[in-house]
Formats: C-alpha cells, structure tokens, sequence
C-alpha cells in the first residue's frame, strides 16, 4: 500500500474511533439517552388570575378561601374569569364548617357559560361541613323564588363532577330544588355529569308546608341533586349517598328529586341509611291528601316529571343500584315506609282514623327525622 493511503486509512481509523468515544460518553453520561430532554415543563402560573393558581387549562384549589374566591367570580360573572372547557382541581382537603376561625356559610356556585363543558375534579378530597341558608340562597338572588340550593346552584351548561366527597354539610331551603351536589339544571345543557361523588352525613331541610299553607316549600329534593327540569341528559353513576336525611314537599329522592323520562343513565350507585321526609299530603289536591298516591313522591334514586304512580326501582337495581337501610315518611299523615315495603299496599287509617306504619316499623320521633 502506497504511503499516502496509509495515512489516510490511520486517520479515518482515529475519527472513527473518537466518534464512538464520543457516543459511549454521551451514553455514559445520560443513562437515560434523550428522555430527559423530551418531558415538558411545568406550566407557568397564569398572571391574570391574581387569587386563583390557574396553569394552562386546569384552575387549581388548594384552601378554603380560594374556593370562595372562585364561587365569588362565578357568581358575579366575572369576564376575566372565564373557564370553559377547563378541569377545575381540588388540591387539598377543604372544611367550610363555618364555626372554624375565619369561617362563613357557602353561597352556592351559579355555573353558566364561563364554565361551560368543565370538569369540576375532586382528586379525591372531601368538602366538610359546607353550610346554606336562607340567607345565602338571597345573596345569589333567589329571594323572590328562584331555584337551585346546593355546592352549584343552577348548572345552564353541559358540565361534570367527578371524585369529590361532601361530609356533614346542612342545607336549609324555602324554594325550589335542592341537592347537596346540584340544585337544578335547566336551560337546556347537554350533557350533566356526577361520577364517584359521594354525599355523607348530609341533612337537607327543605320545606315541607303545613295545612292550609304552601309558603316556603322545596319541591324536587335528591341526595346529589334537586332536579333536571330542561332536557339535559344526567349521567349518574359509582356515587353514594349514606347516613343522612332529606326532606321536602314531594319528589324526594336519595339520587335525584326528579329527572324528564328517558333523559337519564343511574346505574351502578348505592343509597345507604338514608331517611326520606316528605309532605305532598298537604297539597290541596284531594287525591295527594291520600297515601296511595303520595306514597310515590318518594323514591331511593329518582322520581320522574312526566309521571308519577308507577315503579321503577326493579328497573333501577338491574342497573347496579342498590339501596340499604332506607326509609320514607308522609310527615302529615304519619306514616313510615321501611324501605319499599308497603308501597305497593292500599294504607287506610285505623279505628282511631291514624294512618299505621308499615310493615311493623316504628314511626321515628320527628326531631330524629330531620324537620321541626
């Protein structure tokens, strides 16, 4: 071989043998090769919400008075806050017992089209002691009758809560719809969402009436929501409701006060030790006035608007419902229905004109049944 080819033929040997130096350096030094390189970054805090930690597409919530903050905007109507589309995270535990230091009663969140197609997404975490009044359901203008008592008052747009629980929350309401989840959906949204929430320890005191008057009664009254009275399609499912009482003046439900026929899927959720208060007799409707028909206004997962004295909870528990310790009472003619027994009998009063209870179940004391 001539000189000047073995020369050439060194050298390309040395810059081969140094690029492969190279690359097991490289290797060497990142294990890993390019994965490191590829993660993407944190997204920045969002400037313009000065009270809320907003990134990207996700509103995050991490103490009590950052979740006032954000019932505050929603409720004024905020323009620059404005999140459709967005997931709405629970970071923490959060207690609204308003007996704590710092503590007030809730005013229930109005969701309109700021919030529209949102997921509100508990990650798990629990809401305690969230507490409405009268009061509160003024302060978001329903003095004069409106409707919506709940965490969410109305809900006008196609939205979603998922994996959140509520403790020992106390709702007192003198007007239409009330749920510890949602108060009402109307207008018209899609699509309305509850998946694995769970409703604990919860006592709804709507109002039930008395003879001769009708003022301040909450009709439509459920365990997560009061009632869809538009033509959204509810989506209910993997929730509970356990260990609490409801009361209203008909349509009350463990689930959901009452739901349009067809415009519903419940299935796969358990009601649990819950107490059903009910007081439709006092309408002026003679036929109300009789148990065989007010008997119906009360149910464990849903009434339904278009109808009302038929059965439905065969239909309910081959979805995956189930219902456990359950109970219902027509407060004005005193009768208690243990579980669905019964519900299906002509009730006539005894020889003393008193309605009896059921199946042998005691009539509860009405301080333990949720109602004065």
């Amino acid at each position: 071989m001539k000189p000047y080819l073995k020369v050439l033929t060194l050298l390309l040997a040395i810059c081969l043998a140094a690029g492969l130096f190279g690359a097991c350096k490289a290797n060497t030094a990142d294990p890993g090769g390019s994965s490191a390189a590829t993660e993407e970054p944190e997204e920045e805090i969002d400037p313009r919400f000065e009270d809320l930690v907003v990134r990207g597409n996700t509103v995050e919530i991490s103490t009590r008075e950052e979740l006032f903050a954000f019932a505050k905007h929603m409720n004024d109507m905020d323009q620059d806050y404005y999140f459709p589309w967005y997931t709405v995270k629970l970071m923490n535990d959060i207690d609204l017992d308003p007996s704590l230091e710092g503590g007030k009663n809730w005013i229930p969140i109005f969701v309109d089209r700021a919030l529209s197609n949102a997921v509100f997404d508990g990650q798990g975490h629990t809401i305690n002691g969230m507490t409405v009044t009268p009061v509160e359901l003024e302060a978001v203008g329903y003095a004069d009758g409106g409707y919506g008592t709940g965490f969410f008052s109305q809900v006008m747009v196609s939205f979603t809560v998922k994996n959140v629980k509520f403790t020992n929350s106390r709702l007192e309401s003198n007007t239409k719809h009330c749920g510890c989840v949602i108060g009402s959906i109307e207008y018209g949204p899609d699509r309305v969402e509850l998946d694995h929430v769970t409703v604990s320890g919860l006592v709804l005191s709507g109002g039930t009436g008395s003879e001769n008057d009708l003022s301040g009664i909450s009709i439509r009254v459920g365990g997560l929501v009061g009632a869809d009275i538009q033509d959204a399609i509810v989506n209910i499912h993997d929730c509970l409701v356990e260990d609490s009482q409801i009361t209203g003046f008909h349509n009350v439900s463990g689930l959901i006060g009452c739901v349009n026929e067809g415009l519903y899927n419940i299935k796969d959720n358990t009601v649990k030790n819950v107490h059903l208060n009910y007081s439709a007799s006092y309408a002026e409707n003679d036929n109300y006035k009789n148990p065989v028909y007010s008997r119906y206004f009360a149910d464990p997962f849903y009434c339904v608007n278009s109808y009302w004295g038929e059965y439905h909870t065969d239909y309910d528990l081959e979805n995956g419902n189930s219902f456990e310790a359950l109970d219902s009472y027509d407060v004005r003619n005193e009768i208690h229905y243990s579980g669905e027994e019964g519900k299906e009998k002509d009730c006539t009063p005894n020889s003393e004109g008193y309605f009896p209870a059921v199946g042998g179940s005691p009539i509860r004391p009405r301080d333990e049944r949720g109602y004065n």
